[in-house]
């Protein structure tokens, strides 16, 4: 199979996986809260998935090596699908229990840590193959396409809902894993021809290109680009505070009597505003400075969730939504095009394995606290107040001068254009 015909064999299967995702994120929450009754185990279920994330750097690393193409990802995805279809299981035959749901969320990110930053790097090392631009574009088509499935996913899901079919929903994501499984598979590299993985002197070698059966840490990886490291701590603050969005209006929909409506107008509105913006840059790479686009990005992001939690009308929150979905998409893709130009190989999979740390465990994290916070103050002013300290940290974060990431890097490859 050729690199062009793969990457869009990859595309297809990850579109798969997206769309079903997006029926279980918001059935699934719908399901805890009429069942085990409140916001504070919806969250807990929820934020359970990110801890085999957060872990990842001390157990994942030599399982990363593996997870290079088609057949790693195959497997993880029907580990997964076998984890999830335990939830309808257990609600069909009126077994649901927190322990099952967290044992579940467990296993799901587990396999996350592993298939997330697998997924980025066999497109970006598909698209090598192609010239040094295509890895970008194709991991922005892929990220249009998870964007997309924002568009229709909670739209659909919310009907279901309305229809009455929330446990019906539950099976999706198990089935669109498995299908995913079946496209992906026929995805098979040679990794043996990687300029990374060939044979080399490595007696002045730095760090992180030696000749090592191992792939390099995650901050060893990203050592000599600290824009990434900025990045990623504005990132990680709005992953964070990202429940008061996707839990909060789960929540208040749910106590509103309309169950998925504001969720549904949310999130499909944020993914048609982030769609937008993710289609206008996937042709040519961003040409500011990285830093600077990111502070823009998620000070905007702060601004429009603020916003959000003062207009909790469902215009009011597609509205917000949307403007949060347009700036957002501009900060993550300055951030990860610095890792795609400036890495390649085993040194690329650590990093983007760093950047899934970050956005999984902080946002599982948020979650595991987001549904008390939610509880005792409400939903409206924890919109407000995370909106508020998302655009305080990218402000902080991006304030102090840190050195251009325009060098070339231990790779050898030649950075995004950062000072013009």
């Amino acid at each position: 199979m050729g690199p062009r015909r793969a990457i869009a064999v990859v595309l297809a299967s990850n579109a798969v996986e997206y769309l079903a995702f997006r029926f279980t994120q918001v059935a699934l929450p719908v399901v805890v809260v009429q069942q085990l009754g409140s916001a504070s185990t919806a969250g807990l279920v929820a934020g359970a998935s990110g801890v085999p994330v957060l872990l990842s750097p001390w157990w994942a690393r030599r399982l990363r090596s593996r997870v290079v193409d088609g057949r790693g990802l195959a497997v993880v995805a029907l580990c997964q699908a076998g984890a999830l279809a335990l939830v309808p299981l257990a609600v069909a035959v009126g077994l649901l229990h927190p322990v099952l749901l967290l044992a579940v969320g467990l296993v799901v990110g587990a396999g996350d840590a592993l298939a997330a930053p697998g997924r980025t790097a066999l497109l970006g090392d598909l698209g090598d193959r192609l010239g040094e631009a295509t890895a970008t574009r194709a991991v922005t088509w892929d990220d249009a396409s998870r964007r997309a499935t924002m568009v229709a996913g909670p739209a659909l899901a919310g009907l279901g809902v309305h229809a009455g079919l929330v446990d019906a929903m539950l099976w999706v994501e198990a089935a669109g894993l498995v299908l995913s499984a079946v496209v992906v598979r026929r995805v098979v590299l040679d990794h043996s021809s990687e300029p990374a993985s060939r044979p080399v002197d490595t007696a002045d070698a730095p760090v992180g290109t030696r000749g090592t059966p191992d792939a390099p840490g995650i901050l060893e990886s990203v050592r000599a680009h600290p824009h990434v490291v900025r990045g990623w701590v504005m990132r990680g603050t709005s992953c964070l505070l990202w429940f008061a969005f996707v839990l909060g209006l789960a929540v208040a929909g749910e106590r509103s009597g309309e169950p998925g409506v504001l969720y549904a107008w949310g999130l499909s509105a944020y993914g048609i505003g982030s769609l937008v913006t993710t289609v206008v840059v996937a042709h040519r790479p961003l040409a500011g400075r990285p830093l600077r686009l990111a502070t823009l990005a998620w000070v905007g992001q702060g601004a429009a969730f603020a916003a959000m939690g003062l207009l909790q009308s469902p215009l009011g929150v597609a509205a917000t939504a949307a403007a949060a979905g347009l700036v957002t998409v501009v900060g993550i893709r300055a951030i990860t095009q610095v890792i795609l130009t400036q890495t390649q190989g085993p040194a690329r999979r650590s990093a983007l394995a760093g950047q899934a740390v970050v956005v999984n465990a902080t946002s599982a994290l948020g979650l595991l606290v987001g549904g008390v916070v939610i509880d005792h103050v409400g939903v409206g002013p924890t919109l407000v107040g995370s909106g508020v300290v998302t655009a305080l940290v990218a402000l902080a974060a991006g304030s102090f001068r840190a050195p251009t990431p325009g060098t070339p890097s231990h790779t050898g490859r030649v950075g995004i254009r950062t000072s013009r």
